[in-house]
């Protein structure tokens, strides 16, 4: 049986269609209108798809007294480990606890132990802080990368029990 005969294991597979859309690519970047070509693809996989390559996330764990204990927040980030499949980095701030992962390919990535794990986070913060949540697409390296920052934000004004619809017809009855 001659070498090219034998069945390709599928991550040579993949890594030969991967190298063959990249000359690909390059082919068409260096024709005229190659960008409009370029943007339209990225514009197709973004809103029609839907799909990137890549995920990536960048969350901030404020702590204090009255927020989630660190026993909380440490489960949160090894249920992040799991979801990003390692690739993270914890940042011990003053103040706050931060978590930055690196991007990782969509294959890898668990959306829906993601989408888990940020309900969570909203629920620990749900009486203290309100949940910024920012999904941010853009270009690394030739992929494209749905970025995730979530910020636990502190209200401006504290919420007190006269803010409440059922205090305010007590007070008015």
């Amino acid at each position: 049986m001659r070498e090219r005969d034998r069945p390709v294991p599928v991550t040579a597979l993949r890594r030969r269609v991967s190298a063959a859309a990249d000359r690909a690519t390059h082919i068409a970047s260096a024709v005229p209108g190659g960008g409009t070509a370029r943007r339209l693809g990225r514009l197709w996989q973004r809103h029609v798809q839907d799909r990137p390559d890549q995920y990536q996330a960048s969350i901030t764990f404020p702590t204090a007294l009255d927020r989630p204990t660190v026993g909380e927040i440490h489960g949160w980030i090894e249920a992040l480990e799991y979801a990003f499949d390692g690739r993270l980095d914890v940042y011990a701030r003053r103040g706050s606890v931060a978590v930055e992962t690196d991007p990782v390919s969509a294959a890898l990535f668990d959306e829906d132990e993601f989408g888990a794990i940020c309900e969570r986070i909203e629920e620990g913060y749900d009486g203290s802080h309100a949940i910024a949540h920012l999904q941010k697409w853009r270009r690394n390296d030739g992929r494209l990368v749905q970025a995730h920052v979530i910020v636990p934000v502190k209200p401006l004004f504290p919420r007190g029990d006269a803010d409440e619809p059922d205090a305010e017809r007590a007070v008015a009855d």
